[in-house]
């Protein structure tokens, strides 16, 4: 389930007494949370308690959150509780809430967010009882999830505007959150892909321009100079966007084209998303790998 659908739930004023969100995206977690003290009076402490059982400080007992899902609303209709990284709360003090989950409140709502994988077996309280909903983010529904974040900053992001985006940043969900946030104090309502390039590469454009014109000759040790430079003040991600940018301008500058050309440029650009699919699981000499592999190509 995307998403999309989680928030089409959310329109509806989650109508289930009881939610399990599930995610290995620590940040789809956190949107959704965002997202329900937007939509549920998250302002209202009255009536809106988050707990999160992770806690340093002092995580909180089944006894207190069971006191809160049975508290009545004040001056509202319902109250919502939200319990935060479930995975962390062991079985045995989980399965308290059984009760609750087998016969819940009328006037409250229960949002449980588990960071992680939901195995199959899992023993979650009142499991049948639960509406589950797994959250991820297809990369086909970037595009719309990026225009909704940037419209909710009062900004409207082109079609152009966010395929830069997307190159520049990758797919990375907390790190385009970042990038579009950057976009809030910006001056104008539209975004455009001069506005992008102004606000993402700003300082990393013509380190991006070094680099792949030190690829193309073959220059080893002038590459690695550059990307030990780089990579003290830029994110790996914005570097495979800065080389994607780059390349990119490169071959569309170049007319007319032969079929060596394009495979070439065809592995340049192949090799720059696997590496920012790789950086997702590994952040362990994922950027010399792909500098490597492209100092092998020289177009």
């Amino acid at each position: 389930m995307s998403v999309r659908q989680f928030q089409q739930e959310l329109r509806k004023g989650l109508p289930h007494p009881v939610y399990l969100l599930h995610s290995t995206e620590e940040f789809l977690l956190y949107e959704a949370l965002t997202l329900i003290r937007q939509e549920l009076g998250g302002t209202d402490l009255f009536n809106f308690e988050v707990f999160d059982a992770d806690s340093p400080d002092s995580p909180p007992t089944m006894e207190q959150v069971l006191d809160a899902l049975n508290t009545l609303p004040m001056m509202a209709p319902r109250r919502t509780v939200v319990l935060r990284n479930v995975q962390s709360v062991h079985k045995k003090e989980l399965r308290k809430l059984e009760p609750y989950i087998n016969s819940p409140s009328g006037t409250t709502v229960l949002v449980m967010l588990f960071s992680g994988k939901l195995s199959k077996g899992s023993e979650l309280p009142g499991y049948r009882g639960v509406r589950i909903m797994p959250l991820s983010m297809p990369e086909s529904e970037l595009p719309r999830w990026i225009k909704a974040k940037g419209s909710r900053l009062g900004k409207s992001f082109s079609d152009a505007a966010v395929q830069l985006l997307m190159e520049s940043v990758g797919t990375d969900l907390g790190m385009l959150n970042s990038e579009v946030e950057k976009f809030a104090s910006f001056g104008g309502s539209v975004v455009d892909v001069d506005d992008v390039k102004a606000v993402v590469y700003a300082g990393i454009e013509h380190s991006g321009f070094d680099l792949v014109n030190a690829l193309m000759r073959g220059d080893r040790q002038e590459v690695f100079r550059i990307h030990s430079t780089l990579s003290r003040t830029v994110e790996p991600p914005q570097l495979i966007g800065a080389l994607n940018w780059q390349f990119r301008k490169l071959w569309e500058g170049k007319s007319p084209r032969n079929a060596a050309e394009e495979r070439k440029f065809s592995t340049i650009f192949r090799l720059l998303h696997e590496a920012d699919v790789a950086l997702k699981t590994s952040h362990e000499y994922v950027m010399e790998d792909v500098l490597v592999k492209l100092l092998k190509i020289r177009p």
